[in-house]
Parts: C-alpha cells; sequence; structure tokens
C-alpha cells in the first residue's frame, strides 16, 4: 500500500499512487474523525467522479452524511462551508498534471487541514475506523445553488465603478463554472479562453506559468482589454497580466494589492510568507501598514490572517487571501478586487504596476539524495547562518544582508530539494550573493 498523504492534501497518480479504494478507506476515516455532517466538490479531471464517487461510498457507510454540490471551484467549495457551516473536501488535482489526482479537506473557516489531516493519515495508515450497521448509513444529498450563492456573496459586496473588458484563461479548469457569470453580471465584457473544462487540459498547463501565457498576452493587447487573468485548475489561485501584455508576478501583485487594502484598512495587518519580496516590507509600511512573515504554505497564511486579524496575505505562487471576506485563498475573488480598484482609477494597471519598487530576485533549487539527507544537510546550513547573522527561522533560515537584500534557505515541504531565493537591490549585488550562497548549499549536499 502506498501512502497518498503529503504536507497538505492527499495526492498521487491516478490508480497508481492514488486508488479507489484506498479513498473508501480515507473517507471513512475522515467520516470517524469528524463524526458530523460534510459537503463535497470535485474539479473536471477524468478521474474525479470516480474517486467522488468512492468517498460518498466510505464516508456514508461510516454513518456520516454528505452534500454533493457539483463541479465547482475550490473556492467555491470553500465558501459553501463557511456559509452552511460544514466541513468540506474538495476532489481535485489543482495545478498538478492530467494524470494526478487528489483531495483536499477543508474546516468550517475554509483553512486547508494541518494536524488534523495527520490524523487521517494516522486512521488510515493503521486501518483504524468503524463501519455503521446498514439501517444507520448515512445520507448523500445534493444541492446546486453552490455557485449561485458564491457569485451574490462577491457581487452583492463589490461594485464596479465602470464597465472593464478583461480577459479570463480558464485552462479548462473549474473557474469558468463560475467566473464568467460573476463578472458578466458584475457589469464586465469578459472574453474567455479555454473555457470548455476538459480533465485532459488539452490548451495549457493546469498551472497558470508565465511560459504558459502566451496567447493570454496576445489577446489582452489585441483586445485592448484593461486586464488578462489566468487560473490554476481549481480556481484557488490565478495570475494576472496587464494592459499592455505583461505579467506580474506573485511578488509584485502582493505589493499592489497590499497598498490598497491599505488604504482602506489603515494600520491593517499583512500576512506574507518568507519568500516574499522586501519590496512587500516596504510598501506596507510606507502605508502604514504592519507585516507578518509566516511558513509558506496555505494553512499557515490562514492562520496568520485569522491570529493577527489580519486583512491580506499572498504567497508568492499567487495565493490571495482576502479576510475582509474570508480567511482562503481565492483567485477569483482576487480577481474581483483588482477589477475594482481599477473602476475607481483613472490609471491603468501597467501604470499602477509600475509605481511600485523593483528589486531583481533569484530561486533555486538543489537535490538531495532522500528526505533524510535534505533535512540533515538543511541543519548544518542553518548552524553555519545562524553563527554569524541574525536569523529569521520560522521556515527555513533567512538573513537580511542589509535593508533591502536577503537570502533564504529552506527544505522543500514535498520535494527532496534545498530551496535557494536571494534578492538584492540590483543586480550585481544579486549575481554576488546568489554564487556565494549557492556554494555554501552545495558544499553541505
Amino acid at each position: 500500500m502506498m501512502n497518498p498523504f503529503k504536507s497538505y492534501d492527499v495526492r498521487g497518480v491516478f490508480n497508481k499512487e492514488l486508488l479507489p479504494e484506498d479513498v473508501v478507506v480515507i473517507a471513512s476515516c475522515y467520516a470517524n474523525l469528524i463524526k458530523q455532517k460534510a459537503s463535497i466538490a470535485r474539479d473536471v479531471r477524468t478521474s474525479s467522479e470516480i474517486l467522488k464517487n468512492s468517498f460518498l461510498a466510505g464516508f456514508s457507510a461510516s454513518g456520516c452524511s454528505i452534500v454533493d454540490i457539483g463541479v465547482v471551484p475550490t473556492p467555491v467549495s470553500n465558501f459553501y462551508g463557511v456559509k452552511h457551516q460544514v466541513e468540506n473536501v474538495t476532489i481535485t488535482g489543482s495545478h498538478t498534471s492530467s494524470d494526478t489526482n487528489g483531495l483536499k479537506f477543508y474546516d468550517k473557516r475554509g483553512v486547508v487541514y494541518n494536524d488534523r489531516l495527520r490524523r487521517i493519515e494516522e486512521k488510515f495508515l493503521k486501518k483504524e475506523f468503524d463501519r455503521a450497521e446498514w439501517d444507520e448509513i448515512g445520507l448523500v444529498e445534493t444541492d446546486d445553488n453552490a455557485v449561485r450563492e458564491y457569485v451574490d456573496n462577491i457581487k452583492d459586496k463589490i461594485k464596479l465603478s465602470k464597465s472593464l473588458k478583461i480577459v479570463l484563461d480558464y485552462g479548462n479548469g473549474t473557474t469558468g463554472f463560475a467566473a464568467t457569470k460573476l463578472f458578466e453580471e458584475m457589469g464586465c465584457e469578459v472574453i474567455n479562453i479555454s473555457a470548455e473544462p476538459d480533465g485532459h487540459f488539452p490548451n495549457r498547463k493546469p498551472e497558470p506559468k508565465e511560459e504558459n501565457l502566451g496567447f493570454l498576452q496576445k489577446r489582452v493587447v489585441e483586445a485592448k482589454a484593461d486586464f488578462g487573468c489566468a487560473f490554476d485548475g481549481d480556481g484557488d489561485r490565478c495570475v494576472f497580466v496587464d494592459d499592455k501584455g505583461k505579467f506580474v508576478d506573485g511578488s509584485r501583485m502582493a505589493c499592489f494589492f497590499a497598498r490598497e487594502v491599505l488604504k482602506e484598512f489603515k494600520y491593517a495587518y499583512i500576512v506574507a510568507s518568507v519568500d516574499m519580496s522586501s519590496v512587500l516590507k516596504k510598501v506596507v509600511e510606507e502605508n502604514q501598514g504592519n507585516i507578518v512573515w509566516c511558513p509558506v504554505g496555505l494553512t499557515s497564511l490562514s492562520h496568520g490572517l485569522i491570529d493577527n486579524k489580519g486583512m491580506f496575505g499572498a504567497e508568492v505562487s499567487c495565493h490571495f487571501h482576502f479576510n475582509d471576506f474570508y480567511p482562503f485563498s481565492d483567485g477569483i475573488l482576487a480577481c474581483a478586487k483588482l477589477a475594482k480598484i481599477l473602476s475607481d482609477s483613472d490609471k491603468p494597471f501597467s501604470a499602477m504596476v509600475k509605481e511600485l519598487p523593483d528589486y531583481p530576485i533569484k530561486h533555486a533549487k538543489f537535490q538531495a539524495k532522500d528526505h533524510e539527507h535534505k533535512f540533515e544537510a538543511f541543519e548544518k546550513i542553518k548552524q553555519e547562518l545562524c553563527k554569524k547573522n541574525d536569523a529569521n527561522t520560522v521556515d527555513g533560515v533567512k538573513i537580511f544582508l542589509n535593508d533591502t537584500d536577503w537570502v533564504l534557505i529552506r527544505p522543500s515541504n514535498t520535494e527532496t530539494v534545498i530551496r535557494l531565493t536571494v534578492e538584492a537591490s540590483n543586480k550585481t549585488s544579486l549575481n554576488k550573493y546568489f554564487d556565494e550562497y549557492s556554494k555554501l548549499v552545495r558544499k553541505f549536499l
């Protein structure tokens, strides 16, 4: 038996690493843990219907009822859980390749499981669960209103000052089930790309990286659109293209959103992953906000917002959390927030982004033999760095070399690699630091 449990979810290649029969057991363990009603949704992958049915069988056979809300983006599933106060699970492979699928578990706040996922894993590995008697099995209900409720929630709270033209690239994922409806009802002219749901993802990979967005960039310029947005496979993440067709990376979008959030919520806490550009700290402090650094990962961002009563959180990977709505990441909401900001401004998106400082940054990853070797090498690197520097060890080890330049070295949560991130105020310093700390990592690997 393979163990498909990862740091934040259950995931694996369908029928090799993630089996339908294992999902029946996982669902039974989950039901035994929460002992209450839950909701379930799925994405468009070819294996998602099979895995959903396996999950329904295991969960209801263990005596708990469950509501099937259909094929919807992850943020819609999360919002359903928040609105109806039920735990929820989404069958999705998110941004991974089409042969891979998984399960994400969320609590009633829409926060992805962490410690509770480990408890489900423990039960799964020990085959520790009970089944209900035949006359006490749970009900499987359906609710087709999840998208309508989600759209109405955003539409009622965000009103555009003027109509915008936007290009949305769904990548054949689930986001089209909600986003087109929302933005058309908000008064936007919407140009859709790859809107047809297709679990083979024929038009681009589910992960919206810059190298996958050539057609979106071209279409934005051709249509003279106000901006473009591309979603990942399940819609909890998005990336943006400005009115000139230029890709705007996660750090710059975090700075952009943080600046705008602080105009509305004075002195608010802004939460960010430790690998975020130090430009964010500069922007937050210049706008009288407070920055909180947290470990990389959705759980950390959500809890950072809840614990600090923060208003906005972001990761470099383009997870954006707006806590005036809820603490979980939502690509569609981020797109609506951008539309609102641009509708209230006379400046184009490109000009507003250009106002932000910009420092060069480099990322690299170094392969270890295995997970044990990875952690052993990292501990030696950490000891070396902490001897000579004041270090932030909230996630890996981060050292500031001056007011702007920093280095972060951290072991990956999921891969057998050590990651290096270096940022500096100029390219000469960047290359110097990058070479220096690359040698340090290699020394212990």
